[in-house]
């Protein structure tokens, strides 16, 4: 993102930092969890099971590299995160086989409220994008998303300040 997008026109590259400040909420959601939530013997939060799979890997080669790389654009491209994990939905084998055929009242009960969680964590944190006190609307949003993809085809580098003005100035 950082050398196909910038933040304002003027001034170079834009860094990850920068770009996370216009990143939405990261979501990480583990299904079929079954791992203790335990670090050095004392109980952790999914969401410090997250910051601890998002900690650098010790060691070097290119490998090391490449993931030390993604796991440091995640931590500034989305500075809000946040993980839930939910354990298996159902017992039965069979059942897993055909869950969009069971009622929701069939699933594990640690399931159902796991889901519970996230679903209210989405339905308290999604809030319609806002520059300044106006707020992206489905054609705003259609017109940013063209002139992003226009400026990409074109050989040129998006600028988020300058497509959000050009639509809200016309508004």
């Amino acid at each position: 993102m950082t050398k196909h997008i910038r933040v304002r026109a003027s001034g170079g590259r834009s860094t990850a930092s920068e770009l996370g400040q216009f990143s939405p909420v990261f979501v990480w959601l583990l299904r079929d969890f079954y791992l203790d939530l335990a670090e050095d013997n004392r109980k952790i939060t999914p969401r410090d099971y997250l910051e601890l799979a998002l900690r650098p890997v010790q060691g070097g080669g290119r490998d090391i590299s490449a993931k030390n790389a993604i796991r440091n654009s995640i931590r500034a491209l989305f500075p809000d995160r946040e993980c839930f994990t939910l354990v298996q939905p159902v017992n039965n084998e069979k059942d897993l086989q055909r869950l969009d055929q069971l009622p929701l009242s069939n699933f594990r009960s640690e399931f159902r409220s796991g889901l519970d969680g996230f679903t209210k964590f989405v339905l308290d944190r999604t809030r319609p994008k806002q520059l300044g006190a106006s707020t992206m609307t489905g054609p705003i949003l259609a017109g940013l998303t063209q002139s992003f993809l226009d400026a990409i085809n074109n050989g040129d580098v998006p600028t988020i300040s300058s497509a959000w003005q050009v639509y809200y100035d016309c508004l």
